[in-house]
């Protein structure tokens, strides 16, 4: 039997029962297990052992979630900021540092692809009907859709010659659930898809094959649209390689 690959995805923090608890959401975990892959949770309290998870797990999935810390690049919180986890921020962000430079893939759906856009030195709109430039505010569509996640509500451009085009060609139609965003590009990453009003839907390394994300939920997007499945699959494909 093939190996199969070990993907380490950080878990959130909530309440339940008076209780805190860690968490990674089903979706998240299926759409891992739908593409071969063995996923195991790596809570915030581990940050002291992350050079074990890099050393153990194949690869590393950073998933949707609160809001980023603005600290983490340098700015104070928008008052329409929402609601945050630093020991999360912490643990992610160290985490994508360490991951690359021991050579291993991540994957970023969401938050995910923003704390991996701040961990290599760019930084995000807090809110983006707040932030956005007024030049080109009026195009602006609804990026937090009121429709059922599962539901497409938009279309991207998907940019030539990158993995996503790759899969999904010129243009998709995606879910949309953020009123944060990647607003500068971290210098090692290069921009894979927009929606129309010009916000960033999808990113890559500009010179490896290391960081693969995107702005949508294809974790939920699946359920009516099976090809969002192919996402999944490509990065566990490209852990073995």
């Amino acid at each position: 039997m093939s190996k199969k690959m070990i993907v380490g995805i950080p878990g959130g923090i909530t309440t339940a029962n008076g209780a805190r608890r860690y968490y990674v959401n089903e979706a998240d975990v299926r759409g891992i297990v739908k593409a071969g892959a063995t996923p195991i949770m790596i809570p915030s309290e581990s940050v002291i052992d992350l050079d074990y998870y890099v050393t153990i797990c194949d690869g590393f999935f950073f998933t949707g979630g609160p809001d980023v810390l603005p600290i983490f690049y340098g700015e104070e919180p928008h008052v329409k900021m929402g609601y945050s986890e630093i020991q999360r921020d912490q643990l992610e962000i160290a985490l994508v540092k360490k991951a690359l430079a021991a050579g291993k893939k991540i994957f970023g759906i969401c938050r995910g692809m923003q704390v991996i856009n701040v961990a290599l030195g760019g930084d995000l709109y807090q809110d983006l009907e707040s932030e956005y430039p007024v030049a080109e505010k009026q195009s602006l569509i609804r990026h937090f859709q009121a429709a059922p996640r599962t539901e497409a509500t938009h279309y991207v451009k998907i940019a030539a010659d990158n993995r996503l085009h790759d899969l999904y060609g010129d243009q998709w139609l995606v879910n949309s659930h953020h009123h944060q965003a990647v607003r500068k590009i971290a210098p090692s990453l290069k921009v894979t898809a927009v929606a129309s009003d010009g916000v960033i839907e999808g990113l890559e390394s500009k010179n490896n094959h290391q960081v693969f994300a995107v702005q949508w939920h294809p974790e939920v997007l699946v359920a009516t649209d099976e090809k969002m499945q192919l996402i999944f699959n490509d990065f566990v494909n490209r852990l073995a390689e």
